[in-house]
């Protein structure tokens, strides 16, 4: 019986797995753990309609004294119909493999009127490239 041999290459050589590079590469090198401080591996963005968002009187202040910080804020999201709709971001909050599970009930908790992207990055499967 004659096999041909199959040649692989692991992921990166091998050196770090895809959650480990993710983690080093996706987010900023001074983001942490908001419950324990390590290097997270999960990003979660919660963004308010920016008309529901005018209702918040420290905002409305933020947009008359500091307009550069507020639009810096600001978010273009496309809605089912095709148009863009203004989307504030309120908060960008990170949590390791272990907190992550707190911060996803916590996030289960936002407002209808909020949007929450979670970053989970790639899965823990390892890659193998042939």
């Amino acid at each position: 019986m004659n096999v041909r041999a199959r040649h692989t290459t692991k992921f990166a050589g091998g050196r770090m797995s895809p959650e480990e590079m993710h983690a080093k590469y996706a987010f900023p090198p001074s983001a942490k753990c908001a419950a324990c401080g390590k290097r997270p591996q999960i990003r979660a963005i919660v963004m308010m309609e920016l008309a529901e968002a005018k209702k918040n009187e420290a905002l409305v202040r933020l947009m008359e004294f500091d307009p550069e910080t507020f639009l810096a804020q600001l978010v273009q999201i496309k809605g089912s119909d095709g148009r863009a709709t203004p989307y504030y971001r309120c908060s960008v909050t990170y949590a390791c493999r272990s907190c992550s599970k707190a911060m996803q009930h916590q996030l289960a908790k936002a407002p209808s009127h909020c949007i929450v992207e979670i970053n989970h990055g790639i899965g823990p499967q390892k890659i193998i490239s042939s």
